[in-house]
């Protein structure tokens, strides 16, 4: 007889989002928590009155990485980048999206659940980390340029 909570990677998928639209207030509000917590060791861009909102947006990103297989989410972590937030607040925004699954899923989901979350997490610290190495190759050209200006 075949194990039914082992699940394919599609209904993997599905489950944890149906798990997610269902505690969405539970998974926001843990998200909200991280972001206000470090909000004092991020860039000065990253307002108080925002966290909300990015918080309720890093729950949609998730679901839709969980109901879009070509969904990437290098993209998101180019957008906190640019929104201010630092390395540490991108890792916390990873363990609440590992606690909340983990509290919600049986034993033999769990392993297939964390290599998934893995796939999701380092395409967002990939697209946080080209954020950052394409900001600090803008500012090169702009010491580049200045300096160019001030040989002249």
């Amino acid at each position: 007889m075949e194990n039914t909570n082992s699940a394919q990677p599609e209904q993997l998928r599905e489950l944890l989002a149906q798990r997610v639209e269902v505690q969405r207030a539970d998974l926001v509000a843990g998200y909200f928590a991280v972001l206000r917590e470090s909000l004092f060791s991020n860039r000065a861009e990253v307002r108080p009155s925002m966290l909300k909102s990015i918080a309720s947006d890093e729950a949609d990103a998730l679901l839709n990485f969980l109901r879009h297989a070509d969904f990437s989410g290098a993209e998101r972590g180019e957008r906190l980048h640019q929104a201010g937030f630092n390395a540490g607040a991108i890792l916390k925004l990873g363990q609440v999206t590992r606690q909340f699954l983990l509290n919600h899923l049986e034993n033999s989901q769990i392993a297939p659940m964390l290599v998934l979350v893995d796939v999701y997490q380092e395409a967002i610290i990939e697209g946080f980390v080209q954020s950052i190495d394409k900001e600090k190759l803008i500012e090169l050209e702009r010491v580049r340029n200045a300096l160019q200006h001030s040989d002249s």
